[in-house]
């Protein structure tokens, strides 16, 4: 269809060499670009600063599985965790307040992302985004990934959200996908090994930051995400 041709010819001439870049991945007709952040939570109560950073020696081991039992997070369950903000990880663990907070926090299980939190909330946002417009979703080749996306279309104009979600939680949310907007004022993109991106026009960027329930960390073309 001829409303896809612009995208698929820009996703045709990637370069893998800009895999960290966002403008690898959302098309320049979107200026401004952000990524989407997902929603953390952290243990009210956990202690940190008991919790072996290393896991060494049969003292660590015991320490952690000690700890990990009291607070009943080895299945990591969502109730468990408060959502909180980056800006707060980044104050609490003394580490730069950026897309990058949650990378520069020590590796424990007192912290962890709220998936269905996150999507809920994806889904709030795209809603109100979408108002009463058009919504259309390109899905992508990759050739460094098998995903075997014979098994879907390639092409949907008009697509509603709830099949859109359908697809996306079908794969993890690791498919390469542009949904966009029918009149081109933002996009929502999923790659693998990428974070969610959104690309809007410049004189939108406030209005999107309203609609939007989950952090938005403003990314410039020539800045690696990570």
């Amino acid at each position: 269809m001829k409303i896809f041709n612009d995208f698929i010819n820009f996703y045709n001439n990637q370069n893998s060499e800009k895999w960290n870049f966002a403008e690898n991945y959302v098309p320049e007709i979107f200026e401004s670009k952000f990524i989407v952040h997902w929603i953390y939570g952290i243990i009210e109560n956990f202690p940190f600063e008991k919790y072996p950073l290393k896991n060494e020696t049969f003292e660590d081991q015991n320490k952690r599985v000690k700890i990990e039992k009291e607070f009943n997070i080895l299945l990591k369950k969502e109730e468990l965790y408060k959502p909180v903000s980056i800006k707060f990880l980044s104050e609490k663990f003394n580490v730069e307040y950026s897309q990058k907070t949650v990378e520069l926090i020590p590796e424990n299980p007192g912290v962890h992302y709220l998936e269905n939190l996150t999507i809920n909330k994806l889904k709030e946002s795209l809603e109100r985004l979408k108002e009463k417009s058009k919504l259309n979703l390109l899905i992508y080749e990759n050739e460094e990934y098998n995903y075997r996306i014979e098994e879907v279309q390639r092409e949907y104009e008009n697509i509603s959200l709830e099949k859109y979600f359908e697809i996306q939680e079908l794969y993890g949310f690791q498919l390469d996908t542009c949904l966009f907007e029918e009149n081109l004022n933002w996009c929502l993109i999923t790659a693998e090994d990428v974070p969610i991106l959104l690309g809007c026009k410049k004189g939108l960027e406030s209005e999107i930051e309203q609609k939007m329930n989950l952090e938005l960390f403003k990314i410039e073309n020539k800045k690696e995400m990570y």
